[in-house]
């Protein structure tokens, strides 16, 4: 094993030697940017060229008018108080993040007016029923879980949870809109409730916080940073250690890499639909600015066809070689 004592003393590392497993570099959560009133500047804008088919989740109708809004984000910073850990807060217009107290508060329950509570929890409480809640089986509200066996399965389970909220929703807003026509058409002016979910976990600052950031992350289109300084912003005790920041990092570049696939069969489309060439450079995916380069099969068996006719002047046209299909045993 070789130490700094065998090298030449004329060059010396750029940095400390170190002997321990190496490690990805830590990502760092800055503090938000302050508005011109000295408070965080915390607020969450749709991309307008973002369309709700981008995100790759189905029965997201609702985006259009529930979250297509932008909206200014509570700065709980200054505001919070060390026994608010055990409630639950507000997030977004319809999802709240807390611990398994508040999915227990019946008064929060009704108070806050939510229609689903999502568990996000480990196999080994859901086997125990640790984290069950009886005021919402009393208030009928809808129950719902996920159940991953460690901390690394979040990542397979985000779309699923993301797809359980979009369809609560999407249900919860096509009941409203049809008891508001059915109003309409009777005179009256029913009241029913837009659909809130509450996310929670045993302490509501880790798995359930990790959910929630997701669920910003691919219905908004939002950076990670912004992303977990929003969560903390409305829950300051949440905690995103290494390990979490690092899944959601990987979760940011796949969910990058669903909208690069969809823009580039949207592209496509469009070349179907008319020429290549009014398409500006630019603009062409870039299957098509490879494909004068390459050649297909048919057209390298063509070329292979003409040069053996060149070679075979003499009119022998049955001993022309004809092109075969590559790896046949």
């Amino acid at each position: 094993m070789f130490t700094p004592s065998h090298f030449s003393s004329s060059h010396s590392p750029a940095q400390g030697w170190s002997y321990r497993v190496p490690s990805p570099p830590r990502i760092v959560i800055p503090p938000p940017v302050l508005n011109a009133s000295g408070l965080p500047d915390l607020h969450i804008d749709q991309d307008s060229s973002l369309s709700v088919e981008n995100n790759g989740f189905g029965k997201a109708e609702f985006l259009k008018t529930v979250t297509y809004d932008n909206f200014i984000v509570n700065n709980s910073y200054i505001e919070w108080r060390y026994e608010q850990r055990r409630l639950a807060q507000q997030v977004l217009p319809f999802m709240y993040l807390g611990p398994v107290s508040a999915a227990r508060d019946l008064d929060f329950l009704q108070n806050s007016r939510i229609t689903m509570v999502l568990a996000v929890r480990n196999t080994m409480s859901a086997q125990a029923r640790l984290l069950e809640s009886k005021a919402a089986t009393d208030l009928g509200l809808e129950i719902q879980t996920l159940d991953v066996a460690g901390n690394q399965e979040l990542i397979a389970a985000f779309p699923r949870g993301i797809e359980i909220v979009n369809a609560h929703l999407s249900a919860m807003y096509k009941a409203q809109q049809s008891k508001l026509l059915e109003g309409a058409m009777s005179g009256k002016s029913p009241s029913s409730p837009p659909g809130k979910v509450l996310v929670y976990c045993e302490s509501g600052n880790e798995r359930s916080a990790c959910f929630v950031a997701a669920y910003i992350m691919a219905m908004y289109s939002m950076q990670l940073l912004k992303t977990i300084q929003i969560v903390q912003s409305q829950r300051f005790c949440v905690s995103f250690d290494d390990p979490s920041k690092i899944l959601l990092q990987t979760y940011e570049a796949i969910l990058q890499a669903k909208r690069d696939v969809f823009q580039a069969d949207g592209d496509s489309a469009h070349v179907k639909a008319g020429p290549v060439n009014d398409i500006e450079p630019h603009r062409r995916p870039a299957a098509l600015k490879l494909k004068a380069s390459k050649r297909t099969l048919d057209e390298a068996y063509e070329d292979d066809m003409d040069v053996d006719g060149d070679e075979r002047k003499d009119g022998n046209e049955s001993e022309a070689r004809e092109g075969s299909a590559p790896f046949l045993f």
